[in-house]
């Protein structure tokens, strides 16, 4: 019995070991600058994030400017039942995102990007959202643009 018990101990000890050296396999990405959405956002990098706080209820707002008219990825990085969206410079309508857009931004005109957290007091911490340049599609061309 005492065999089968230290065997299994053992087992177990290199399935874990061996879990963790293969997550450390992934070559390490360069760091990725992380703006807050309480200040207003200048001709960001090419891909960055922004992080919201989501300890209190309503509307928080991040104000981004791009440099270039160009197509970006939009990914919300934690989950949450928060929305997420941004104003439609054109008509002011709220256009909501689903954590996986991608969508054309003009140059030179402040884009509002709205987390409300109306739905529950009981959410908690912060919210990330990724922003990635995709330069191999033109924005010309796009059909997704605001």
């Amino acid at each position: 019995m005492r065999f089968k018990t230290g065997f299994f101990l053992v087992v177990i000890f290199g399935v874990i070991m061996f879990t963790v050296t293969r997550c450390n396999t992934s070559p390490v990405s360069p760091s990725v600058v992380t703006y807050s959405y309480v200040n207003p956002i200048l001709n960001p990098p090419d891909t960055f994030r922004v992080v919201y706080d989501l300890n209190l209820l309503g509307n928080r707002e991040a104000l981004i400017t791009f440099q270039n008219s160009a197509v970006w990825h939009i990914e919300v990085q934690t989950q949450s039942l928060a929305k997420f969206g941004f104003i439609n410079p054109s008509d002011n309508s709220l256009v909501y995102l689903d954590g996986n857009d991608t969508i054309g931004f003009r140059s030179d005109i402040e884009y509002s990007f709205i987390l409300n957290n109306s739905n529950t007091d009981s959410l908690r911490g912060l919210y990330f959202v990724k922003f990635t340049k995709l330069p191999d599609i033109d924005y010309n061309t796009f059909v997704r643009k605001y």
